[in-house]
């Protein structure tokens, strides 16, 4: 099967050949300031919980859904952390679909479920700032895990 690749910045990437659609993450810090990262299915990536909206659904909708679906979690939304739009950060998908990034990154807070395994996903990691170089992340989240951890109160706008 092929893997999923990400890019940013990379000359090289593929051009977007669907329409954009715009995603949500979350993020999710334990009482150390850790941040939850899971091991993607379809690739070498790590990444934050998150996912494109589906049509009817706000972006809180969206981000409180894939966190649940990804990780088994339930949460709120607390507030918007940033808004990423580079159109230089793809996503090329094994079935040919090839995207142009678009985040609307949240803080969250967990309020039950507990962590368990899903179609997208087979492990979790609490990561601290320390780990943040010795995880394969989708390359826009790192730079969503940095923003978060400087824990601001406006939004970061990238």
């Amino acid at each position: 099967m092929k893997e999923e690749r990400f890019y940013y910045d990379d000359p090289d990437a593929p051009k977007p050949n669907v329409p954009l659609q715009p995603g949500v993450a979350a993020i999710l810090f334990d009482d150390q300031d850790r941040i939850l990262i899971l091991k993607r299915t379809k690739g070498p990536y790590w990444c934050i919980p998150g996912g494109r909206m589906e049509i009817g659904e706000s972006a809180q909708e969206c981000c409180i859904r894939e966190t649940e679906e990804e990780t088994g979690l339930k949460i709120v939304v607390k507030k918007l952390i940033g808004l990423y739009t580079n159109p230089r950060s793809i996503c090329s998908y094994p079935d040919g679909n090839v995207h142009q990034s678009f985040i609307a990154l949240f803080l969250c807070e967990i309020i039950g479920g507990w962590l368990r395994e899903s179609e997208e996903t087979t492990r979790f990691h609490w990561m601290s700032r320390e780990e943040l170089d010795r995880y394969p992340l989708l390359p826009d989240n790192v730079l969503c895990c940095k923003d978060a951890w400087e824990h601001r109160d406006e939004a970061f706008i990238r």
